[in-house]
């Protein structure tokens, strides 16, 4: 029975397919077929990785202003205003800042 299956699978519709692989073409692109479909996969990968890190945090909005309050020049002006700090202290500091 085995040598009639394998006899008609010689001879029959699938003859052709059988031989490419007795040849090696098959197996060939088989490996390259396989090495094409990782290729496509890696660069699906890479870029949805890449979009990712680029939007990250982007919202299509202008960046947000600096919040509001008084700067840190403000609150020292305050300060030797209300006599917190005297004039070398107020001096010193207001050299720091800037």
């Amino acid at each position: 029975m085995t040598t009639l299956i394998a006899t008609l699978a010689r001879i029959g519709p699938y003859r052709d397919h059988m031989d490419r692989w007795d040849n090696g073409t098959t197996w060939w692109m088989v490996v390259m077929m396989s090495i094409f479909a990782i290729a496509v996969l890696a660069a699906i990968v890479w870029g949805i990785v890449l979009v990712s890190r680029s939007g990250r945090g982007h919202t299509g909005a202008p960046p947000a202003a600096t919040p509001s309050g008084p700067s840190p020049r403000d609150i020292l002006d305050r300060r030797y205003a209300n006599g917190e700090i005297d004039t070398a202290d107020y001096e010193e500091r207001k050299s720091k800042l800037g």
